[in-house]
């Protein structure tokens, strides 16, 4: 079975906890990459630990494990990662990291999904303040709301520029 790496960068561990415990009730071993501005912005790592979650953290002021952005252990990770292990790459955080995640699993040959944080004004799909751009299946270019389309996205399929 697949590995499940999942990407957090700040709050953007939140959905994790469900993801985490779906992940192993199906006997998918986890992996986390948590990343954020100092030790102190890096929250429940006893609970992922105690689930068996393997932890990779990052921080930009070096307090606690690798220095810099979290995005490079993910990218060793992906580059030390035996040829034919399956991994899906899951990431929610700050917008430039999930277009970095979604860039490095797809060099990778690895699908990713990715969770937007758009502001979602009215939630229903109707004011249109939480579009995405997203490619289509014949390759166009269209705008999606992330609130009735998502807000987890292929990401090979969303355009970053």
């Amino acid at each position: 079975p697949a590995e499940g790496w999942m990407v957090a960068g700040g709050v953007g561990l939140a959905p994790f906890a469900a993801l985490t415990d779906a992940l192993r009730a199906a006997g998918t071993p986890c992996r986390l990459f948590y990343g954020g501005r100092t030790k102190a912005d890096l929250f429940y790592l006893e609970w992922f630990a105690a689930r068996g979650v393997t932890l990779d953290l990052a921080t930009e002021d070096g307090s606690l494990g690798c220095a810099g952005r979290v995005t490079a252990p993910l990218e060793a990770a992906l580059r030390a990662r035996p040829a034919g292990r399956p991994v899906t790459v899951y990431a929610c955080g700050p917008e430039p990291m999930l277009a970095s995640v979604a860039a490095l699993a797809g060099a990778s040959g690895c699908p990713s999904q990715i969770s937007t944080e758009r502001v979602m004004g009215c939630g229903l799909g109707g004011c249109y303040s939480c579009v995405v751009r997203a490619r289509d299946e014949a390759g166009r270019v269209r705008f999606v709301r992330s609130c009735v389309d998502g807000p987890v996205f292929d990401g090979s399929s969303l355009v970053w520029e």
